[in-house]
């Protein structure tokens, strides 16, 4: 069966940082992935309590959910750059991250256009049905 560790395995394996991601934080991120690609694609069946689903998952799919926890965490990280660079005060100005916000949403747009391209490889065509 597939866990979910190697779920987080795909996911930490996309981006290196110094600091750790609180266990809430990157609980959340799997289950918006795992909401996201049951609406667009199929149910999975996720067992909550053994932390497992309930078969082998192909790896293109443990690969597509830690793209959609990826885009998760990118999202909040433009967020929060943008708050950052919007910090204009009487004794403070932050204008220097302009280009942090520019390539941070460049980053997420290219996450998500990948996500759509792996997400229409994985669906079946009804064209040919």
């Amino acid at each position: 069966m597939t866990t979910y560790q190697d779920i987080l395995n795909s996911f930490y394996s996309r981006f290196q940082s110094t600091k750790l991601l609180p266990e809430g934080l990157v609980k959340e991120f799997f289950n918006q992935a795992l909401g996201d690609f049951e609406i667009d694609l199929y149910p999975l069946g996720w067992n909550i309590e053994s932390q497992e689903f309930d078969e082998i998952l192909e790896r293109s799919i443990i690969n597509l959910l830690g793209r959609l926890m990826y885009a998760s965490y990118l999202s909040r990280e433009v967020d929060r750059i943008v708050k950052l660079t919007n910090i204009v005060g009487k004794d403070i100005s932050l204008t220097g991250m302009g280009d942090s916000k520019r390539f941070s949403m460049m980053k997420l747009a290219e996450e998500e256009s990948k996500i759509n391209e792996m997400k229409s490889k994985l669906k079946t065509s009804s064209y040919y049905e």
